[in-house]
């Protein structure tokens, strides 16, 4: 990778997380390495993220620390990582979450075009009398099953990340399994 992205702008995890998400650059093993990454610094500016390479490789099953530095590399030539300058206490590199202009925006323009709690359907067909159907019952009641995936919040991510176990589970109305399994999509640790 020779191309080197100059118009990034600082982001938070969130954005981060989507934008290697979308880019078509960032392969398979690099994305887990970026979600390795996306454990780290702070959640609300995407700063201070220097996590050792050691940690990054135990975290995605590489056997070394150095298996984790091409994609690293291709991490900041793509503009995702910026390299402050600074080294932490232990002497690891301290990065600021980035992502190129052009991402960011249609990151942001997917998330306009969405509106929340309303799913997008297919353009309805005009309904045909089908002989043998019958009308819904009076005691059927619509579905209020979710119609798109458990997004959890800072306080769930928190109760996982803290190591809570299904005992402890305290939100009654999300169950313990669906919001362990959105936990695991949000670390990368499966697929969605």
């Amino acid at each position: 990778m020779t191309e080197t992205v100059t118009e990034t702008s600082r982001v938070d995890h969130d954005i981060w997380r989507q934008c290697i998400s979308r880019d078509p650059r960032v392969k398979q093993n690099t994305y887990a390495v970026g979600m390795a990454f996306a454990m780290f610094g702070n959640y609300r500016d995407g700063t201070d993220v220097y996590p050792s390479m050691a940690t990054i490789a135990e975290m995605v099953c590489l056997s070394s620390a150095t298996k984790v530095h091409p994609h690293r590399k291709t991490l900041v030539e793509c503009g995702y990582l910026l390299d402050t300058g600074r080294k932490s206490a232990a002497g690891t590199v301290v990065y600021h979450f980035t992502a190129p202009n052009d991402v960011i925006a249609a990151v942001q323009e997917g998330r306009d075009r969405r509106i929340p709690g309303k799913p997008v359907s297919a353009p309805q067909k005009p309904s045909e009398d089908v002989p043998g159907q019958s009308e819904p019952q009076g005691e059927e009641k619509p579905s209020t099953a979710r119609t798109g995936p458990l997004e959890l919040d800072i306080e769930h991510k928190a109760f996982f990340l803290g190591g809570g176990t299904a005992d402890e589970w305290r939100w009654p109305a999300i169950p313990y399994a669906e919001a362990e399994h959105a936990y695991m999509v949000y670390t990368g640790r499966v697929a969605a």
